[in-house]
């Protein structure tokens, strides 16, 4: 009897593991100013900031204690949208032969530049992001993500609470 529980537990633990998606969940920037949430919607990957350290630009900016926004978004009409919740990685699918995630893009707020996107698992809690300026991906920069668990104040738009928290 003692054997079967055992073998109930090791095979439960197994078949969670093996349906977990393992992209999916809240990462932390390699200059931990941000954490974005990698969500699966359907059979796309999309990305959005979840954290900001600084909500708010800081003293000596020509928008100081404003609320960060996509200023420099090349779309005059994109600029007042604030950075707190907004897509940062879209349309990635999920290549069942190397496992990673391609053909989608990955936009950089802070300078307003769309890429071509991928994503791949250095391990199961460091993701690699890649933004290249072609589809071939040779063309670009790439940073290291860190898995971070979730907070509350990552769902939150509102307050100044969700700048400290972490």
């Amino acid at each position: 009897m003692k054997r079967l529980i055992l073998i109930f537990y090791i095979l439960a633990g197994v078949l969670s593991f093996a349906g977990e998606d393992l992209y999916v969940g809240y990462w932390m920037m390699p200059d931990e100013k941000f954490v974005i949430e990698i969500e699966k919607e359907g059979d796309i990957y999309v990305g959005y900031v979840r954290w900001l350290k600084e909500q708010v630009y800081p003293a000596g900016d020509s928008m100081e204690g404003i609320e960060q926004r996509d200023r420099n978004n090349p779309d005059i009409n994109l600029r007042d949208r604030r950075v707190m919740g907004l897509q940062v990685v879209g349309d990635l699918y999920l290549d069942e032969d190397d496992g990673e995630l391609k053909g989608g893009w990955i936009y950089d707020s802070w300078n307003g530049h769309m890429y071509h996107g991928s994503a791949s698992l250095v391990e199961k809690d460091t993701l690699k992001l890649k933004g290249s300026i072609d589809r071939y991906g040779i063309i670009g920069y790439s940073m290291k993500a860190k898995r971070v668990k979730r907070k509350k104040t990552f769902n939150s738009n509102k307050g100044k609470d969700s700048k400290k928290s972490l």
